[in-house]
């Protein structure tokens, strides 16, 4: 089976990134990492509006100035399911703190966490299990376009 998602690093203007907590327990195992906002794209949806509709569900935010960053392809054999990710950044346009989680969301979602490029890094190069690290990895391969991005930036 492949799932395609939708997945994106809102910075804010101390330029710090939202990033969710995962803390508890699902069909992968134990969790207690940092993820990028996002999730599945619906019928008839774009990526980008998928990723719009993730921050306001799961941050209760919404952004503006939508950049592809790329795509990242990952395969859960736990699971037996492959995702094709494509992540975007984007500019928190306003945080209004209503949120729209699924059942499961809520329960896995501890925190939302506002973390400086330096401190993100740090935080994603370690894990405190496989379930962890896989989620990690996914996310640095897409981070490290972000830093890029940002750098260009200015």
């Amino acid at each position: 089976m492949i799932r395609f998602t939708a997945r994106v690093y809102v910075v804010d203007d101390q330029n710090r990134i939202a990033f969710l907590h995962i803390k508890g327990e699902d069909g992968f195992g134990v969790r207690n990492h940092l993820e990028s906002p996002g999730g599945g794209v619906e019928l008839d949806e774009t990526f980008e509006e998928a990723a719009i509709r993730e921050i306001d569900e799961e941050l209760g935010a919404s952004a503006c100035d939508f950049k592809e960053l790329g795509v990242v392809i990952d395969r859960y054999n736990i699971i037996n399911r492959m995702t094709f990710s494509v992540y975007f950044s984007a500019r928190l346009s306003s945080l209004h703190n209503n949120h729209h989680r699924t059942e499961e969301e809520t329960i896995l979602i501890s925190s939302i966490q506002w973390l400086t490029p330096k401190d993100a890094l740090e935080r994603l190069k370690s894990a405190d299990s496989e379930v962890d690290a896989i989620v990690h990895r996914r996310e640095l391969a897409a981070f490290s376009a972000l830093l890029v991005d940002l750098e260009n930036r200015g």
